[in-house]
């Protein structure tokens, strides 16, 4: 059930998408100017005008940093902040446009994407100009899209009275918050605690390497399009990383990493960060004495986070991206998601599914999903995903879905892809959760009842640090356990979604970091441990790392 907290916190954001005016900045006013001499003056022989232009500046300011290895601090630079801006152009009309359609002779799912720049001068003038040059690429492929587009629905014979259009025009709304400068921690204080944290990788000889790091970060966003709607939002927070490698006694090198965002460097926050570094530790020891595991076929038991990857993986983005695009040749859009249905099982029954792009943080921690306005300049709506197992909204842009239903706010950008449907802080709620005891005893009775004599629990998905380290723990019957290494998922789909037995009571908040992505992570799962009825282990073979030379100094 939602709280009321959340309710209100809706109810205000949408006040505030309705009451903004256009800030007076140099970011607002280089855009504005921009698009309103391009949708003027853009012309090219023989194309349409443009019907739709958009800009996003994102700017990412570093604090200054502080690493350390084994308690030895790295010479850190502190770097400047970035500005980085995105373009997109759509010509036509709303009928028939220039979007949604990727040419065959270059299409990948990375080739739909805005026109981008880095590292752009900090100066109205400067801005100008980069927006000009990022325009004209935008307006060059636009007209090139359009043309295939045309010739393809040509081809095809599309009836264009019986076919949708390609854009439902939506209410434009705007969102305002005031930009503070990335507030300044104390460099010798940061410097002090890493070292003081990391010199603790000293006392176990089988880490070969171990090093902390505290990173402050700050995301302005600043968003603009030719038909008035614009946003402009801030996130900061603190990064703190572990990153460890192993050789566990079997002989096999193995790395690890495991990160933490805070709202601030603060006392309270630092003692939390140093408690992490107690479970990191206690999890590398735990590693080092793991043994070599067997196939299985049976229950898992996902620990939040890593019920957090696989929610991801197998659940949000299939949610994502359900308008497929179009293609003049035999390219399929492989990052089409699949549940594009409502009414359509996807579930175990008893578990709801919200996407909640309202929330700005969950137990003080921000979130970089909050996306009070989405990149199409509409104001975004919670929406309840899941219900009983089965699917009752979807996330929509302006390009409608089959069902013709209008936008919900949930068309965003990549730097690899234009806007397309997208989630961002997604919600798990087991209607009956289990208290950790009893989801155990659920766990273990389901393995007798199978007649194994073990289960398995998975504490980390795999990812960058930990592909290959052992964090599955192997459990028995009678409750005692050992970590084992070696071994990996076989054939995960999403039927292992309607395959959850049971859900656990305490929820954690999971970053998934997407590649080329600097700041909090744009995207969240919350989700409490989960059940799965079954899932296929397979062995990975591999022959041990060769000993160094000389031991660890």
């Amino acid at each position: 059930m939602k709280k009321w907290t959340l309710l209100l916190g809706i109810i205000l954001a949408t006040v505030a998408v309705q009451a903004a005016s256009l800030p007076n900045n140099i970011y607002m006013k280089a855009m504005k100017d921009e698009i309103k001499r391009s949708m003027a003056k853009l012309r090219r022989p023989g194309v349409e005008k443009p019907y739709f232009i958009a800009y996003k500046l994102e700017q990412l300011t570093w604090g200054e940093e502080a690493v350390a290895s084994f308690g030895a601090p790295y010479s850190t630079t502190v770097r400047d902040s970035q500005l980085n801006a995105y373009a997109w152009v759509d010509i036509g009309n709303a009928q028939k446009d220039s979007m949604g359609f990727a040419h065959a002779a270059y299409y990948a799912p990375y080739a739909y994407r805005p026109r981008s720049g880095t590292n752009l001068p900090k100066s109205y003038d400067g801005i100008r100009h980069t927006l000009w040059q990022l325009t004209d690429r935008a307006y060059t492929f636009a007209a090139e899209t359009y043309q295939q587009k045309q010739a393809y629905e040509r081809s095809k014979q599309t009836d264009k009275k019986d076919s949708l259009p390609d854009v439902i025009p939506a209410k434009q709304v705007n969102y305002v918050e005031e930009i503070n400068p990335l507030p300044v921690y104390d460099a010798n204080h940061m410097r002090k605690w890493v070292k003081e944290q990391s010199v603790r990788g000293k006392e176990y000889p089988f880490i070969e390497q171990f090093t902390v790091s505290v990173s402050p970060v700050q995301k302005d966003s600043y968003y603009l399009n030719s038909k008035d709607g614009f946003y402009q939002k801030s996130i900061a927070a603190v990064q703190v990383e572990w990153q460890a490698q192993i050789r566990n006694r079997d002989g096999f090198k193995r790395k690890y990493g495991r990160t933490l965002w805070l709202p601030d460097f603060s006392s309270e926050n630092k003692a939390l960060a140093a408690t992490y570094t107690d479970g990191f530790l206690e999890d590398l020891q735990a590693f080092n004495t793991a043994v070599k595991g067997e196939s299985y076929i049976g229950p898992v038991l996902l620990m939040p986070e890593a019920a957090g990857r696989f929610i991801y993986e197998e659940l949000v983005q299939n949610f994502q991206n359900l308008k497929g695009l179009a293609s003049d040749g035999e390219a399929v859009d492989t990052t089409m998601g699949k549940f594009s249905i409502e009414g359509q099982r996807v579930m175990a029954p008893g578990i709801t599914v919200w996407d909640e792009p309202l929330r700005r943080e969950a137990n003080g921690i921000p979130l970089g999903g909050f996306t009070p306005v989405d990149d199409e300049g509409v104001a975004a709506q919670t929406l309840k995903l899941v219900e009983q197992g089965r699917v009752v909204d979807l996330p929509r842009t302006t390009r409608p879905l089959d069902d013709k239903k209008p936008s919900n706010g949930h068309a965003l950008i990549t730097h690899q892809s234009m806007p397309r449907e997208r989630l961002s802080n997604v919600w798990v709620e087991p209607a009956e959760p289990l208290a950790w005891d009893d989801l155990v005893s659920t766990f273990l009775d389901r393995c007798r009842e199978l007649d194994l004599e073990y289960g398995y629990v998975l504490h980390q998905w795999p990812g960058p640090y930990n592909e290959n380290l052992p964090v599955w723990e192997r459990v028995y019957l009678d409750g005692t356990s050992e970590f084992v290494y070696g071994l990996k998922i076989d054939g995960l789909t999403t039927r292992s979604l309607r395959d959850i037995l049971a859900a656990g009571d305490s929820p954690v908040i999971s970053h998934i970091d997407m590649p080329g992505e600097v700041g909090l992570p744009a995207q969240n799962v919350d989700t409490p441990a989960l059940l799965i009825e079954e899932m296929e282990l397979i062995t990975v073979d591999g022959k041990p790392d060769k000993e160094p030379f000389v031991k660890k100094p």
